[in-house]
């Protein structure tokens, strides 16, 4: 039987993009997660092993191990408060030593770049010890180091984005002059995966960059004139960084009990010294600044984000990677192809079920600003089909209906249904995404918020009443039950 590939932190963003490309090249894996509900409706959960377990429960790791070839170790305790340094240099210890009683072949380590000879932060100094502690065992240890990664869902690159969406003035202390080395997340995932099939890397401590160096401020600039912001910079001797994580807590997906330590570790350069990267991995080319940003923006659109919600909350306010989410769900005892039905009969004349007045003003407003404003709808409704001022961008009957708004507008939306079969009832997931452009799109957000929440409440609630009204026939075809 083929020995597994443990990946852990499973539920982290870098580990998100990294199991995909380990099943397409026909892996085995197992994945350690603290809290594996957190996996849930990832879209390749069923495709492999989940296994509860944590470093620092240590009696959780040999169950993990068993029967394991190699393991990506992605695990970090920021959010835990501040001894998460201690917590760390434990976990890894405990992980060091169960790897190699299990008598694993490789542990793959991604840490932080930094100068370990300089003054560095805690935050920092604690990715270069876990690194150490993981040596501790006789697992051979590839240590990879990386400034800041450059893609949708990465902490540092999410901080970027939301901030210089909001601020015409970038507002921070003189050490955003220092340098960095941004690296495509797509490029970190490439050395992992050549990590596994490349022997001389073991051992080795490799630092990765991509081919510029950029001080933190021109990382964020670069990033404006990507969306086409005009944004300038504005340098102040010292700022509180508790007062900076309060406000990256506030204004962006990343919570300020993480964004303190990542803050603190600005206060020094992160760029790679040596060129054991491209000596052990020649082929590996990383993509310049520019080319990293210009992927990330194409991944925004709702078809390239695996969207990360709590299925058991009815409802739930996101920021995730460039968006502002409204998600919803409700359980029903109709059968999917049921509440399908309801979902393929909405706009044109038979309306938005719910306060469709409001609908048809935003449609009024939409032409007066030079917008298309409510059109109808197409005979049939397929991708491509016109929804009143939306456009069909994916047709999956049962399961699936996203709907692009055409509105004139300071952001981009969508609107999605999904039809979840579970068991014996049906889930009707409702989500209403906004990507906001500039500060004017996060302000429409905000003031707008009340209706949509009050509209978007109605509409999930109705499309499930109406759902059970419809009994099908012949299990295929809809039939109408008196609604009175």
């Amino acid at each position: 039987m083929t020995s597994y590939i443990l990946v852990t932190g499973a539920s982290g963003y870098i580990a998100g993009q990294l199991i995909p490309r380990l099943l397409a090249r026909g892996y085995r894996i197992r994945c350690l997660a603290r809290n594996p509900a957190r996996l849930v409706g990832r879209s390749w959960a069923d495709q492999v092993e989940i296994v509860p377990g944590d470093p620092l429960r240590p009696e959780t790791l040999p169950a993990a191990l068993a029967d394991v070839q190699a393991a990506y170790y992605l695990i970090h305790s920021m959010s835990s408060g501040k001894d998460y340094p201690k917590r760390d240099l434990q976990a890894a210890y405990h992980f060091a030593r169960a790897a190699e009683a299990a008598g694993l072949e490789h542990i793959i380590y991604l840490g932080g770049l930094a100068d370990p000879n300089g003054p560095i932060s805690p935050h920092m100094r604690s990715r270069i010890e876990t690194g150490q502690a993981l040596r501790q065992g006789r697992v051979p240890v590839t240590e990879f180091r990386a400034s800041i990664i450059s893609g949708p869902g990465s902490i540092s690159f999410e901080m970027i984005r939301y901030l210089t969406e909001q601020f015409p003035v970038l507002i921070g202390p003189c050490w955003l002059h220092n340098l960095s080395q941004p690296i495509a997340a797509a490029d970190v995932i490439e050395y992992l995966l050549a990590a596994l099939e490349y022997p001389a890397c073991r051992g080795e401590i490799v630092e990765i960059g991509g081919p510029e160096r950029l001080t933190y401020a021109e990382n964020m600039l670069a990033y404006a004139r990507a969306r086409g912001l005009r944004r300038a910079l504005l340098t102040l001797p010292w700022l509180p960084l508790s007062l900076m994580a309060w406000m990256v807590g506030w204004l962006t997906p990343v919570p300020a009990a993480i964004a303190y330590p990542l803050i603190e570790g600005l206060q020094a350069p992160s760029i790679v010294q040596d060129d054991r990267a491209r000596r052990l991995f020649p082929h590996i080319q990383p993509m310049g600044y520019e080319a990293s940003l210009r992927h990330a923006l194409e991944s925004l659109t709702p078809e390239r984000v695996e969207l990360l919600y709590d299925p058991t909350r009815p409802k739930q306010i996101l920021k995730q990677d460039g968006f502002l989410v409204d998600v919803r769900q409700e359980d029903t005892d109709a059968s999917p192809e049921a509440v399908f039905s309801v979902l393929s009969s909405l706009g044109g004349q038979n309306g938005w079920l719910y306060a469709n007045f409001l609908w048809r003003l935003r449609g009024m407003l939409d032409r007066l600003l030079g917008g298309p404003g409510m059109r109808g709808r197409s005979p049939t409704l397929e991708t491509g089909s016109l929804l009143d001022f939306y456009r069909v961008q994916a047709f999956e009957p049962p399961k699936r209906l996203l709907l692009r708004a055409e509105l004139k507008a300071p952001g981009e939306g969508w609107m999605e249904w999904r039809v979840l079969s579970c068991g014996r009832t049906t889930r009707l997931v409702q989500i209403a995404w906004f990507a906001p452009r500039s500060v004017l799109g996060f302000l429409y957000w905000v003031l707008l918020g009340p209706i949509h929440r009050l509209v978007f409440a109605g509409l999930i609630r109705e499309i499930v009443r109406r759902s059970s009204l419809t009994i099908l026939s012949d299990g295929n075809q809809p039939l109408r039950a008196n609604a009175s």
